[in-house]
């Protein structure tokens, strides 16, 4: 009799083990707070696209503009503004010299065709008449490729300023000719 009481009790033991294993009693998250719940996503997840641009940068002389082809990964038509934009702030080489490089882009958006970006430049980044010339004609032929840029608001500490570094008087916004 004790041994069918010692059976009957392990059969209940392995029943209640594979029941809690098998998530029989699930938690809801009020009962177990330290539980991640995964809500059920009707989103796609994003798909990463390539794509290969040329990013202008400017020659050591800062007497003309230098392309540089690169591939930029992104997912929007955002991302892929902001993807070239990151790309712009980088020397390529002695004789493809980044002028963005000092300049800090606090923001950079894309609504219905329009970039706006948002930069501080500070005193070290500061040209030139010429020097500013490129600087703007550089970011212009990079961000013009892009069939959805229509225009591009550049905006220096969020303000529309009349000059970026004091030489060059800018249009508000650059419209895409």
């Amino acid at each position: 009799m004790t041994g069918t009481k010692t059976r009957g009790l392990l059969a209940f033991i392995v029943l209640a083990c594979a029941l809690a294993g098998c998530g029989g009693g699930q938690d809801k998250p009020a009962d177990n707070p330290g539980a991640a719940v995964q809500e059920p996503s009707d989103e796609p997840a994003a798909t990463i696209n390539k794509r290969e641009a040329i990013i202008y940068l400017t020659d050591a002389e800062l007497l003309e503009t230098v392309e540089h082809p690169v591939e930029l990964s992104y997912s929007t038509d955002e991302e892929l503004v902001k993807a070239a934009v990151a790309e712009l702030q980088k020397d390529a080489g002695e004789n493809a010299l980044s002028l963005w490089k000092p300049i800090e882009i606090k923001s950079v958006k894309l609504d219905s065709g329009q970039v706006d970006l948002d930069v501080h430049v500070p005193d070290e980044a500061r040209l030139g008449a010429p020097g500013e010339l490129l600087v703007i004609e550089t970011l212009q032929k990079t961000l013009f490729q892009f069939d959805f840029v229509q225009s591009i608001e550049l905006l220096v500490d969020g303000e529309a300023v009349e000059s970026l570094m004091g030489h060059v008087d800018l249009e508000h916004p650059f419209k895409k000719e």
